[in-house]
């Protein structure tokens, strides 16, 4: 007999050892190794309930192979991997850790308009290599500027562009955003936000914010038109799913002028390529894909993980399901 709620792991991972010191004693939890054999994972998995994993791709045919599945439960945000229509009609709710992840994310996106705006990757490596001030004031964008006041446009105010509305308060910013959804004037007021198209946005903003999910709609939202119609001091900076941008026109934006610079924690393939010319613009930081991981996160997510599986096996209604939007 296997067991009814199933984190999916390798068993040396720092996030598996997390979801052992994590597990609630209440719940009969296994551990599965994506690492070892198919047959023996599909032995392993065949009577879960619940299955906790990353955003990685699980097909129809896998999910048969679980007849008694009823939770596939993701540690990320994104959910672009799934079909996730099909995975419902064989009855197994997909839920995703957005509200988790949120924090960690909206941090790391204004980190990124700092690192920019301030030359903070060039200053450091000034300081160890010598030239002091030289990489961080020199050259064609050798020039440091405040975040205050600006005006920042988010696009997508779900979890986590919400948070990043909230903390720009600080900033005293003028803050726009454009969601294809409504919001209360109470709720866009207590944020000191403004509604506004996705036009004039691009117009508008000194720094342009993406924070969707990956889907049809939003697959290169940001390509030559997009960048075409910001300002040329504009700033660009994604943390949400590389292929929200079209990386070729981002990198021809940039060596044209027709925006300043780019703050990255994604791209369109991951790892990215070496030879990739973003690496190499003195107008744009890049990270891997760092934003959601610090331990707060982590810890966030597998105890939601597990309080949504609880819920499941209690046949109650699971929490933060994904919303499709295609």
């Amino acid at each position: 007999m296997g067991h009814r709620v199933i984190y999916f792991g390798e068993p040396t991972g720092a996030r598996t050892r997390r979801a052992v010191e994590l597990a609630p004693d209440d719940l009969d939890i296994g551990y599965v190794d994506p690492t070892a054999p198919a047959d023996q994972q599909r032995d392993e998995l065949r009577d879960a309930e619940a299955l906790i994993t990353n955003g990685l791709l699980w097909t129809t045919g896998q999910i048969a192979d679980m007849p008694k599945l009823r939770l596939l439960q993701l540690m990320s945000a994104g959910f672009n991997t799934l079909d996730v229509a099909a995975i419902r009609e064989m009855g197994v709710e997909v839920c995703n850790n957005s509200p988790a992840i949120a924090n960690s994310v909206a941090e790391h996106a204004i980190s990124l308009m700092f690192l920019v705006y301030k030359r903070l990757e060039q200053g450091i490596a000034g300081v160890k290599d010598g030239t002091w001030q030289g990489l961080a004031k020199g050259g064609e964008h050798g020039t440091l500027y405040e975040l205050a006041e600006r005006t920042v446009g988010i696009v997508g105010l779900g979890n986590i562009g919400s948070r990043v509305a909230k903390r720009l308060t600080g900033f005293e910013t003028t803050t726009l955003y454009h969601d294809v959804r409504e919001f209360d004037p109470e709720y866009e007021r207590s944020l000191n936000l403004q509604r506004v198209s996705f036009d004039e946005l691009l117009e508008r903003s000194d720094i342009v914010t993406a924070h969707v999910p990956l889907n049809s709609r939003t697959r290169k939202m940001f390509s030559t038109r997009e960048f075409a119609a910001m300002r040329d001091s504009a700033v660009f900076i994604n943390t949400c799913r590389g292929p929200v941008h079209d990386e070729t026109a981002l990198i021809k934006a940039l060596q044209d002028g027709d925006i300043a610079a780019a703050g990255l924690d994604v791209f369109e393939q991951e790892p990215v390529s070496l030879d990739n010319p973003l690496l190499h613009m003195d107008n744009v930081v890049v990270t891997p894909h760092l934003a959601g991981s610090t331990e707060e996160r982590v810890d966030r997510a597998l105890v939601f993980s597990f309080e949504n599986a609880r819920r499941v096996l209690n046949g109650e209604t699971p929490q933060n399901a994904v919303e499709i939007q295609d």
